[in-house]
């Protein structure tokens, strides 16, 4: 029980990190994936509107990932605080959980838009396998030279095939890979619902108006400007966001979906 108390306290977080991106050199995919399943998981045993201590005590005391050991669970319980807060307060994650029912295709490519506002090795690695044709083969060594150039000196040899693998399984997970062995570029599903996560991810950021089209988080689902546009303007007719257009000019809004502090503080992001 002491443990869980000191985990919870972990699980909290600080005024300043309201709205959940991180930055900073620290991934999870140094030793994880984006644990899609076992944050499956966690949403299904936690009730939407619970505090982050539920999940902590979920996780840790009642064994809901069926983890063999406590240490096993203390551990998996901190990579997925990491990739995805569980935490309420944490305006990424709420938004997570607000979309997360409406459509459970889309819940693998809204599990990797969070992770990718939560670990910065996933977000600015995944413009590379975005830009890999249709149906070509991705191997781990591949995406760990690509990690090499990208970050000179800063993996070990002993880590740097670790992450790789790492990112390819979380790309596989998404849908931008598929195969087990023999990975295939693949197109990952991007539902309306998934559009309209990573459009309110640029208003987040701080974008307005046709900007919001073209952020890095838009890119992130591999579709041209065209599918986005009809995906952005279905979400609008399902109720996600209120898309108008008229020429060059362009408004998204989310009514009703951010609270006074977080249009604040998004109004002050760069």
């Amino acid at each position: 029980m002491q443990t869980a108390r000191r985990l919870r306290s972990r699980m909290t977080i600080p005024t300043s990190d309201l709205l959940g991106f991180r930055d900073g050199s620290t991934s999870v995919h140094m030793s994880r994936t984006m644990m899609l399943e076992e944050l499956k998981l966690i949403l299904e045993r936690v009730k939407t509107n619970a505090p982050a201590s539920t999940y902590a005590d979920a996780i840790m005391e009642e064994n809901v990932l069926g983890k063999p050991t406590r240490s096993t669970r203390q551990r998996t319980a901190k990579r997925l605080t990491e990739l995805y807060a569980l935490d309420p307060r944490c305006t990424l994650f709420r938004l997570l959980r607000y979309f997360w029912s409406a459509d459970r295709g889309s819940q693998p490519m809204l599990a990797f838009l969070a992770a990718c506002g939560r670990d910065p090795l996933l977000r600015q690695s995944t413009p590379f396998i975005v830009s890999i044709p249709m149906g070509q083969i991705v191997s781990p060594a591949e995406i760990a030279k690509h990690l090499n150039e990208q970050y000179p000196s800063r993996f070990r040899p002993t880590t740097l095939l670790s992450a790789a693998q790492n990112l390819a399984s979380s790309w596989t997970q998404a849908g931008y890979l598929k195969g087990k062995v023999n990975k295939q570029k693949s197109r990952p599903p991007v539902t309306p619902v998934v559009a309209a996560f990573a459009l309110l991810l640029g208003y987040l950021s701080g974008l307005r108006g046709s900007l919001l089209l073209d952020s890095i988080w838009t890119r992130l689902l591999n579709c041209s400007t065209g599918e986005l546009t009809d995906l952005t303007a279905e979400a609008s007719r399902q109720g996600w966001l209120r898309y108008k257009a008229s020429g060059p000019v362009v408004e998204i809004t989310f009514s009703g979906l951010l609270t006074s502090a977080e249009e604040q503080a998004a109004y002050e992001q760069d």
